[in-house]
């Protein structure tokens, strides 16, 4: 039973006829390097951010309904440690994690039946980064090379300059960061379906101060105007204890012998 986290405007501007001097003649456009720059400022700074030796977090996924689906928490810490755990409400618990050296998945089939195994360090990136978009911000800048500053638009309610970019795996994408703090308010992709692309955004919301950085502890999910969000109740910064990241025998069993 494949299961994964759910993950799914423009604004008219009325000009008067009189001519008048265009936006960017009054503000330019600042380059991305710069929007990135202030992006990180923005939320503690990097110094800030590299400095944490481990971060932990919990949060409960809910429908359109407010139904809770899906409850998730995620640790990590320096050197690739990662325990990562979703309790599919009502049906079972998907996990994954590293111990810096051996990355592995737990999954569960529609019997209720326990699956173990190994993965490379790509597939558990991929996860981590579903659930982690702290992480999807820290290594956006990455992506510098492609990146374009289009214009300023409205995204999630809130001014934004809007950033594409190019992924690894040539995927066109767009970031979003307040024109007023630079915050960084989001992304947009477009994913192929039955009835052709379908735009998905992410949206981060509801910020607060967690030690010395700003953290947002709502992400909404929005497909056709359905929106999924994710609530996040709880983040630990640098409390994780190290023995969290310890394999399980199940996996253990599964490494080959030297």
């Amino acid at each position: 039973m494949h299961l994964s986290l759910l993950s799914s405007i423009a604004l008219s501007f009325l000009f008067h006829t009189t001519e008048q001097p265009s936006d960017s003649a009054v503000t330019p456009k600042p380059t991305a390097e710069s929007i990135m720059e202030r992006a990180i400022q923005s939320i503690g700074g990097k110094r800030a951010i590299d400095s944490m030796e481990s971060f932990e977090m919990h949060g409960v996924m809910r429908l359109p309904n407010k139904k809770p689906v899906i409850e998730i928490e995620l640790a990590t810490a320096k050197g690739g440690k990662v325990l990562g755990m979703m309790s599919f409400i009502g049906l079972g618990q998907a996990r994954f994690g590293s111990d810096g050296k051996t990355a592995w998945e737990q999954t569960f089939q529609a019997d209720q039946t326990i699956h173990w195994t190994l993965i490379g360090q790509q597939a558990l990136s991929q996860k981590v980064k579903q659930i982690n978009w702290l992480e999807w911000l820290t290594t956006l800048p990455q992506y510098l090379g492609s990146m374009t500053v289009l214009k300023k638009t409205e995204f999630d309610n809130e001014l934004c300059w809007e950033i594409e970019y190019t992924t690894h795996a040539n995927e066109t994408r767009s970031a979003f960061f307040s024109c007023d703090t630079y915050k960084p308010r989001g992304r947009r992709s477009h994913e192929q379906t039955s009835s052709g692309l379908s735009q998905v955004d992410v949206a981060f919301r509801n910020w607060e101060s967690v030690d010395k950085l700003l953290l947002f502890k709502e992400v909404a999910f929005i497909r056709n105007d359905q929106e999924v969000t994710l609530t996040i109740d709880h983040i630990e910064i640098d409390e994780v204890p190290d023995a969290l990241f310890k394999l399980p025998h199940e996996v253990r069993a599964l490494i080959p012998e030297p």
